[in-house]
């Protein structure tokens, strides 16, 4: 079977793990419906997923403890944790429809390793965990991790730069804007950003992106194509009245005919939903 390597997407740090004998990796679960929420021994310095069905979100502000899973159906992929400790936790993570757990309160035995730069010896104790899974799983689960280094990288600066558009839609108080939009190399990287004046909590079922062509009154010629983030930064899982929030989606490079458009649907989880077109 072929070796699994989960990698660490972040700003490519390295790691040393205890010599202890390899465990297998904790299964988590969630769905689309219910929240479920992750308790660490200490505060979470970063969390990030492998796939874009999944959504871990924590608070960056102001760092605490607690980080919620959110999932719609798709393919099985894993969590990365690292607290400011230095601890490192690692989850595979499976979309269910029914959860039969909800809080997950960790300790830190279940930490796979510390933050010190032997990075040999996490990859191979990462590599050893993942020889039990299928070869379907272990596709999802290879990420490299200059790439997504250096997505995140890109993602950040993105956030730093003046906003050159501001393509806008409002609705009761909600408001979802695109507010840049640059080409690199062969990916396009998109600026949203939603505010909430509604007076209510916004609670974020998804963001997705399509591409369409035709008029959807005549259904026969209407075509709506996902496209699908290669990675996502800063995206929140909520949006409390008042508040601002401002994310990056890293998108595969596309190129639009004349009569196509990209539509941007933003979906709550009690039903509220905005959507823009743009090009």
């Amino acid at each position: 079977m072929k070796t699994i390597i989960i990698t660490l997407i972040s700003l490519c740090l390295t790691f040393t793990v205890r010599a202890n004998s390899p465990k297998t990796l904790d299964t988590i679960y969630a769905n689309e419906k219910m929240t479920t929420a992750l308790f660490f021994p200490s505060d979470i310095r970063q969390g990030i997923t492998g796939s874009d069905n999944f959504i871990f979100t924590y608070n960056r502000e102001q760092q605490q403890n607690l980080g919620l899973l959110k999932a719609t159906p798709g393919n099985v992929s894993n969590l990365l944790v690292i607290t400011t400790e230095g601890k490192v936790y690692s989850f595979i993570i499976k979309y269910a429809d029914k959860l039969k757990k909800l809080n997950y309160f960790l300790t830190i035995t279940q930490s796979i390793g510390d933050e010190k730069g032997e990075s040999e010896r996490i990859l191979k104790k990462i590599e050893q965990e993942g020889t039990s899974l299928s070869d379907n799983t272990h596709e999802e689960l290879v990420h490299s991790i200059k790439e997504q280094g250096f997505l995140q990288k890109s993602s950040v600066a993105l956030l730093k730069l003046p906003e050159r558009k501001n393509k806008k839609k409002r609705k009761k108080g909600m408001s979802l804007a695109i507010k840049n939009k640059v080409y690199h190399k062969a990916y396009v990287y998109i600026q949203f950003e939603i505010k909430n004046n509604s007076g209510i909590d916004f609670d974020i079922n998804y963001l997705k992106l399509f591409k369409v062509s035709g008029n959807k009154k005549r259904k026969a010629s209407y075509q709506e194509l996902i496209i699908k983030p290669v990675f996502m930064y800063n995206l929140p899982g909520k949006v409390r009245h008042g508040e601002t929030a401002k994310f990056v989606y890293v998108l595969p490079k596309f190129t639009l005919d004349k009569n196509e458009k990209v539509l941007v649907k933003l979906k709550e989880q009690q039903g509220r939903v905005l959507a823009l077109k743009f090009r």
